[in-house]
């Protein structure tokens, strides 16, 4: 019997809000728990969107959403105890302190990022953060205009520096607004270019944690 992979922790963390965080924590849990993996979520955002979004799917076992718990690897421990294969955790972007537990006691950081000049400068602050802890990380930017000139600008500003930027770019689509008003995300939907890019930002993301884990040992 092969030996089960132990779980990996996933913070989807960003300094500034609006930036996309719960909709891409709430669609890659679903895309991993589309492949049979057993996937727990944290809602760590003091809004609660990841946790009003699960309630809506109806409160689902796959993935799971865990409550009221702490950022500490004790925690994420017991979250591992009960069999996951992945953790996916959504932070808050104004308290910095508790983004920074998060990271502290995950395996890889996914930085989701906006083109606007603002949403650019202030990934450093959460940068620095995974630096300080040695976490890997990689940006992905969200919510943009396909060949726009920003798109090109910040792409090239993040990939700047040796940084990781993760493709696809996931694109401004209604589609997945109205599927997690609904307790779905865009895995579910008839648009097959929402479902594309969430299906290549999947693979970009297991393949960056899966080159991360064999660095880190």
């Amino acid at each position: 019997m092969a030996k089960k992979t132990a779980m990996r922790t996933i913070a989807l963390a960003a300094s500034k809000g609006g930036v996309g965080k719960s909709t891409l924590t709430a669609a890659l849990a679903v895309r991993a728990a589309l492949d049979g993996s057993r996937v727990a979520i944290v809602d760590q955002d003091p809004q609660l969107s990841l946790s009003t979004w699960w309630d809506r799917r109806g409160g689902p076992d796959n993935p799971q959403l865990f409550e009221d718990v702490d950022s500490s690897s004790d925690a994420v421990g017991e979250i591992a105890s009960h069999g996951y294969d992945w953790l996916f955790i959504d932070t808050p972007p104004s308290q910095i302190d508790r983004m920074e537990a998060v990271i502290a006691c995950c395996d890889f950081v996914l930085i989701p990022t906006r083109v606007g000049i603002m949403d650019i400068e202030a990934v450093r602050i959460t940068e620095e953060l995974c630096q300080q802890h040695r976490k890997p990380f990689a940006f992905v930017l969200n919510m943009v205009s396909p060949g726009a000139a920003a798109t090109s600008s910040a792409a090239g500003f993040l990939r700047s520096g040796r940084r990781l930027l993760l493709e696809p770019h996931v694109s401004y689509r209604h589609s997945h607004g109205n599927a997690m008003f609904n307790g779905k995300t865009a895995s579910e939907v008839k648009d097959a270019t929402a479902r594309s890019e969430i299906e290549d930002l999947w693979t970009s993301v297991q393949k960056a944690v899966s080159r991360a884990s064999k660095v880190a040992s």
